[in-house]
């Protein structure tokens, strides 16, 4: 997949689990949302942000 078209599917995960986040759910699974909301936003960045932009390998 183009790096667009997984930053796109990334954001549609955020999307589809902050709608989860306003039912009631047990609080495990409200923490497990939440996690998979982090994921996904933290896979998002790095999707975006530019090549060669991300200092830590080094």
């Amino acid at each position: 997949m183009r790096t667009e078209d997984l930053a796109n599917a990334f954001k549609a995960i955020v999307e589809e689990a902050q709608a989860l986040q306003s039912m009631d759910l047990t609080e495990a699974a409200q923490a497990r949302v939440k996690t998979i909301i982090s994921i996904a936003k933290h896979q998002n960045d790095i999707r975006k942000s530019a090549q060669g932009s991300c200092k830590a390998a080094h």
